[in-house]
């Protein structure tokens, strides 16, 4: 049934939803430099002085399209399950869910093209990327008892040695070649690698 009268008003975050969704549409198939703001409003159903409301150019865009991504799910990154080891899995599972997503890869390589000359682009990408992540990861690991790790290394070396050997090279690996990481196979190898360096639910014992 078609609806009449007036559309219900977009909140501000919907409407930078919308505008986010085209411009990464346009960057995605024609680049950064060749789309315009103009191009991005009309994609977005608005106009551009509604665009400029909510950006006030074309890299302030690019830069919250970027940390748009990095929208990280507050579980289970943020909870603590009962059992640490566990835990220490599923948050590796769920930075490789976002790292290996197909968005992100394609940011990824949309910012690499595009991301000389744009002032903070990177640092977007380190502080709520890379740092994000990496201390996630590092609290998961501070969580499990030293007795039962393999090696009595500090957090952050356990969390650089986790990423590296479950989620690194295959994210290297895609951005690269294109080629889609299956992700039942990164699961299963995270599942090995913390069974391998990490003692089970000692409690069971």
């Amino acid at each position: 049934m078609t609806r009449t009268g007036r559309p219900l008003a977009m909140s501000t975050e919907d409407r930078k939803n919308e505008i986010h969704n085209a411009a990464e549409q346009l960057f995605g198939d024609r680049g950064y430099e060749k789309v315009t703001m103009a191009e991005i409003a009309a994609q977005a159903g608005m106009s551009k002085k509604t665009l400029y409301v909510h950006f006030a150019d074309k890299e302030a865009l690019l830069k919250s399209l970027v940390a748009s991504s990095y929208s990280w799910p507050s579980n289970p990154l943020d909870s603590q399950l009962a059992e640490p080891v566990d835990g220490l899995k599923t948050r590796l599972k769920t930075i490789a869910d976002h790292v290996l997503s197909e968005r992100h890869l394609k940011l990824c390589r949309l910012a690499i093209g595009e991301g000389i000359g744009i002032a903070g682009l990177a640092d977007t990408f380190y502080r709520m990327g890379i740092q994000a992540s990496r201390q996630s990861l590092i609290a998961a690991v501070d969580q499990v008892e030293p007795s039962r790790r393999i090696s009595n290394l500090n957090s952050d070396i356990w969390a650089d040695m986790l990423f590296g050997a479950t989620i690194g090279k295959v994210f290297i690996d895609a951005l690269l070649t294109g080629k889609r990481p299956v992700m039942r196979h990164i699961y299963a190898g995270i599942d090995h690698v913390v069974a391998t360096l990490f003692a089970g639910d000692l409690s069971k014992n």
